[in-house]
């Protein structure tokens, strides 16, 4: 019969604890992982259905490879006179998206803004939660038209996700797999909330500053979420040089980035989320 000494529990004992505190501590620097081993994310994502975005940027991007998300206000020109060229970027898998009918925005916050430019009927703040799910629904019923589809991502129109003081951001997720918000470059991706994904405005951005934002969220091993209205002229304007630029430096880097729409992207950051724990 073996018999085991009390100075071999205890040398035992210590090494079973030892095995639990190294199990426990690379459990906790576990960290997300993105697919092919890529350091970061970028999603292209363009606001308000403007003719530029059909006639400058998805030839940019396509020439590059790189699939972007189109946030459609449903009221948008583009969209009624043509959408045949809207529904057929979508089946060149370019993402459509929700970016609500009417483009409805607070008009004013004190010490902030005051919109001249948006009607009275379409500040947010006189809105009802009602009629915002309304005004969603429907336009995601017209997005369905034009691509078929029923996973939808929004982005809230002038950054505002509040309604007279009241956060929606939670009452909208039964409908949308994700919403795109305003904020710097995550330092990491355990506190992101993919129901207000950071991103960051391009408007009068040059390709310079606009690669150094890749290379913040490379850094830290997280993603880059851009915003773009108009590019090569009108409205919060990136150049069309600056956007080609950006997406000549996100090319040579493929290696290392993951360029994809807002809507892959968003599903792989829930999905590493509940993976974690987080």
């Amino acid at each position: 019969m073996v018999r085991i000494t009390m100075q071999t529990k205890t040398f035992i004992g210590l090494m079973m604890l030892c095995l639990i505190g190294i199990s426990f501590q690379v459990s906790a620097q576990e960290s997300h992982r993105w697919p092919e081993g890529k350091k970061a994310a970028v999603v292209l994502t363009y606001d308000d259905a403007i003719d530029c975005h059909l006639d400058i940027v998805v030839p940019a991007l396509d020439e590059h490879g790189f699939k972007g998300t189109f946030y459609l206000t449903g009221s948008s020109q583009s969209v009624a006179n043509r959408s045949d060229e809207w529904r057929a970027i979508a089946t060149n898998d370019h993402e459509l998206a929700n970016h609500t009918l009417f483009h409805p925005c607070r008009k004013v916050i004190p010490g902030e803004r005051n919109f001249e430019w948006i009607r009275p009927e379409y500040d947010l703040d006189g809105y009802s939660f009602p009629q915002l799910m309304n005004e969603l629904n429907t336009a995601n019923a017209l997005l369905r038209a034009l691509d078929g589809k029923t996973e939808r991502t929004f982005a809230y129109t002038c950054v505002d996700h509040t309604i007279q003081g009241v956060d929606f951001s939670d009452s909208i997720q039964h409908i949308f797999v994700a919403a795109r918000g305003l904020s710097p470059v995550p330092e990491t991706l355990k506190e992101v909330d993919p129901y207000l994904m950071p991103s960051t405005s391009c408007s009068n951005l040059t390709g310079e500053q606009m690669i150094a934002e890749v290379k913040k969220a490379a850094a830290n091993g997280t993603v880059i979420t851009f915003l773009f209205h108009s590019v090569g002229g009108g409205y919060l304007n990136t150049s069309a040089e600056a956007h080609q630029e950006l997406l000549e430096y996100l090319k040579q880097n493929e290696d290392e980035l993951w360029v994809d729409t807002f809507l892959n992207v968003t599903g792989h950051i829930k999905s590493e989320q509940e993976r974690l724990g987080w």
